[in-house]
């Protein structure tokens, strides 16, 4: 150490030995740092605090992705619901029903162990329903990994047995941050692909390039209220930013009208985008 440190230096140090959490060893060390004298006899020492700073901050980096954990990546194909609830609340069996899925399904509880992903038809239009694994108390806490996903959703379909289960969930999205449309049911309860297609409010869009045909195969699906600018979005960014006007069939005042990025869109409305 120089012979020549200041006191306040000194004092910093000290801090820096008796610190117990990774804030107040950094907060000492940008201390000894901005209190050490400038010249050459002191560029080593500069040094090493320096790489010591370094060394606590990526400690905490990786502390938070431990604690956050690593979600799995779902590809989000269109409207996406998730499916939640406590173990042995009905999830697997409502994913069997509606999709095309094939979830392994037993009383054990946790039988779901990764999101399971499947495709539910109505009317020519797809939503992707994705069953979480089960959630549990303190959830916001524990299972980061899977709240992420939820929050990453379009809409959430909430599977409970009783209140306690639904509150403590609600509690849980609460504390995360999650704000969703959210249909509530229990395994008993029939749930149909109507019935949630009406509850999310959802409409079909069908798309055309300039000079072609109606493309009635898959249609965009997007919540009521949705705009012009919406449907850009959804098919690839560059469109949305690209985008210079549209022509819409259906809620326009006369077919193949031109139309702002701001239009309103209606249920089985053609939209044909240039850009």
């Amino acid at each position: 150490m120089p012979t020549n440190v200041t006191r306040d230096y000194i004092n910093a140090e000290n801090r820096y030995q008796k610190a117990r959490t990774p804030e107040e060893k950094l907060e000492a060390l940008q201390e000894m740092l901005s209190t050490l004298p400038k010249h050459k006899g002191t560029e080593v020492l500069k040094a090493q605090i320096r790489e010591r700073m370094k060394k606590i901050k990526k400690e905490q980096i990786q502390a938070k992705k431990r604690k956050a954990g690593h979600a799995p990546i779902i590809k989000k194909e269109g409207f996406q619901v998730a499916i939640i609830g406590f173990p042995n609340t009905g999830k697997s069996t409502l994913l069997t029903r509606l999709t095309n899925a094939r979830p392994k399904i037993s009383d054990y509880p946790f039988t779901t162990k990764e999101p399971e992903v499947g495709i539910m038809e109505f009317g020519g239009g797809q939503i992707q329903l994705v069953e979480m694994p089960a959630l549990t108390e303190r959830a916001s806490e524990r299972q980061r990994d899977i709240l992420t996903l939820v929050a990453n959703a379009d809409g959430i379909i909430l599977l409970a047995d009783d209140d306690y289960q639904r509150k403590t969930i609600m509690g849980e999205f609460a504390k995360f941050g999650i704000r969703k449309p959210i249909f509530y049911a229990s395994k008993e309860d029939v749930i149909s692909p109507k019935k949630l297609f009406e509850f999310f409010d959802l409409i079909r869009v069908y798309t055309k390039e300039p000079g072609e045909r109606t493309e009635k195969d898959k249609p965009v699906i997007l919540r009521r209220g949705a705009t012009v600018l919406d449907v850009a979005k959804d098919i690839h960014k560059d469109f949305a930013n690209k985008l210079k006007f549209a022509r819409v069939w259906g809620s326009s005042k006369f077919p193949g009208q031109r139309v702002e990025k701001d239009h309103v869109l209606a249920d089985k409305d053609v939209i044909e985008l240039h850009i």
